[in-house]
């Protein structure tokens, strides 16, 4: 069974198409194609990253590329069994330990580049799709359309881009973030820092420079950092994360 799941989502520039088993209706297989310059582009950065994280990780995603003719790119992903999302309408407090899971794998994946101050960017580390588990704990990243290993980014903004998403949304249901979210937050900063992988260009206001690195760099998202929670987070918010941060570091 075959079904197109969407058509140039988030202004992606691509066609994802979804098979599932006859019998049992899972999914068995994601497949992205593109005729345009910025979706061929995604489509060449989701293979790289694969391939990238392949190489770090114990688990694997199967993956293959496919030139049909110069405009015309097609990458065909087999989709991991027994890996899940999480529900994205969970409150912080509820996804606490997916995120302790998240920067834990992020620590391994990225353990060579340790005391760098740049390092290959996936760019939309989202517990909202991009980033998937299963009932032993283990994790897997997906969704590389983003990935960059040349762009000078600051190794770690992955994580502080993920902690900012799901402050956001804790702000949108709150209006204000609780005092133990924002010490889950500081905590996690403090972690990747102690991992040696947090670069020293966060240090200091860490949100704010996060914000400043992903201003400056809009094409590695190709028009599509609309998007991105982080961007949308309150100025009294990174504010006040920033000076519970400073409190620590």
């Amino acid at each position: 069974m075959k079904y197109i799941k969407s058509v140039h989502r988030h202004g992606s520039e691509t066609f994802l198409l979804v098979i599932k088993d006859n019998n049992n209706l899972k999914p068995t297989n994601i497949i992205k194609t593109s005729t345009s310059k910025n979706g061929i582009k995604s489509i060449i950065s989701e293979y790289e990253g694969i391939n990238w994280y392949n190489n770090q990780s114990l688990i694997k995603i199967e993956s293959n590329l496919e030139k049909k003719i110069e405009t015309y790119y097609k990458i065909n992903i087999k989709v991991n069994n027994n890996f899940f999302n999480i529900n994205p309408k969970k409150e912080y407090s509820e996804i606490k330990d997916y995120l302790d899971l998240t920067i834990n794998h992020y620590i391994k994946i990225w353990y060579n580049f340790r005391k760098y101050e740049y390092a290959p960017f996936h760019g939309d580390l989202s517990l909202v799709g991009n980033v998937m588990f299963n009932n032993d704990n283990e994790v897997l990243i997906v969704d590389w359309e983003q990935f960059d290993e040349s762009m000078k980014m600051p190794t770690g903004l992955d994580i502080i881009m993920l902690l900012m998403e799901n402050i956001y949304y804790e702000e949108l249901k709150f209006k204000k973030i609780k005092n133990n979210v924002k010490e889950h937050f500081v905590n996690s900063v403090h972690i990747l820092n102690q991992a040696k992988l947090l670069s020293p260009l966060l240090f200091q206001n860490t949100t704010s420079k996060a914000i400043d690195f992903i201003n400056s760099n809009l094409d590695i998202w190709r028009g599509q950092h609309s998007k991105l929670p982080a961007l949308k987070l309150s100025r009294k918010s990174i504010c006040e994360i920033d000076n519970a941060i400073s409190n620590i570091m």
